[in-house]
């Protein structure tokens, strides 16, 4: 049994560890976390492309490769190898097709994206109080 927690805590401190300022980091994973709630997997997506930064993309890059995990992959259909706008709309819309499995999708973004958020913000908070 894989615990999908846990696959989602690794993409979030990946997210958290990337290079760029923490408030930026917290800031776009809490607006991309809103996007995501009120306009689901897709619309996320354009928020981050329109973004045209760094983190941006790298969260792109991160929220794919978690669902890239070989535990993951029998349950979707193959991701995009990297962060490609055009590639990764097009497989959004195959897999918004699938209610379930667009659904599944939104739920492990949420859940990395939340603690990502979280994790930008203990790390500024840490580095503040030394």
């Amino acid at each position: 049994m894989t615990n999908l927690d846990f696959v989602c805590m690794q993409c979030a401190q990946a997210m958290a560890a990337a290079p760029g300022k923490k408030s930026d980091k917290e800031n776009l994973a809490t607006k991309a976390l809103g996007v995501l709630l009120e306009n689901g997997p897709y619309g996320m997506i354009l928020y981050l492309e329109t973004q045209k930064n760094e983190v941006a993309k790298r969260y792109g890059d991160h929220l794919l490769g978690l669902l890239r995990d070989d535990t993951l992959q029998k349950y979707l259909s193959p991701v995009p190898p990297r962060y490609d706008f055009q590639e990764v709309i097009k497989w959004l819309r195959d897999a918004g097709q699938d209610l379930n499995k667009y659904l599944f999708i939104k739920r492990l973004w949420q859940q990395a994206l939340t603690y990502a958020r979280y994790h930008c913000k203990a790390i500024e908070e840490t580095a503040e109080s030394k």
